[in-house]
């Protein structure tokens, strides 16, 4: 035996006890980690995956349903007619998921008031030229909801 060579040897089995108990840590930490993602014993990972894929499928299905509902809103009150007094007017957006959808506008003057109603098409004007209020309210509906 050559001088400190059983020093050595102690040094390299105590490293190698250090780490047997670190891997073997990591492993039981793994295994908790595990149990607490799939609980039950009830079915094996494929199945898990393919319950996930599904629901997955169905909330994407969902979303696209919604896009025919009305989502996008905005209002704007204004007085186009400075001789009265006030906001009274207003125009009103009301847009689905693919920006389609009306403006209504209502018109308030000394005289009376007029309301109108635009298709709106994709976020554009649909066959009828909008005013300048009823672009600002399709356009601040639209970026709302990019928010």
């Amino acid at each position: 035996m050559y001088p400190g060579e059983g020093s050595i040897l102690w040094i390299l089995i105590t490293a190698s006890l250090i780490w047997l108990v670190g891997l073997s840590v990591i492993v039981w930490k793994s295994n908790l980690f595990l149990k607490k993602l799939f609980p039950d014993k009830s079915g094996d990972f494929k199945e898990k995956l393919e319950q996930s894929l599904l629901a997955v499928e169905r909330i994407e299905s969902f979303r696209k349903k919604n896009l025919e509902n009305v989502q996008k809103v905005y209002l704007k009150r204004y007085n186009p007619y400075h001789d009265t007094g006030g906001d009274q007017s207003f125009s009103f957006s009301l847009l689905d998921g693919h920006g389609n959808g009306l403006v209504i506008t209502s018109l308030h003057s000394r005289s009376g008031t007029r309301v109108f109603a635009k298709p709106v098409k994709g976020g554009k004007e649909d066959g009828f030229e909008f005013s300048g209020e009823e672009k600002v309210v399709v356009e601040k509906a639209i970026l709302k909801e990019k928010l």
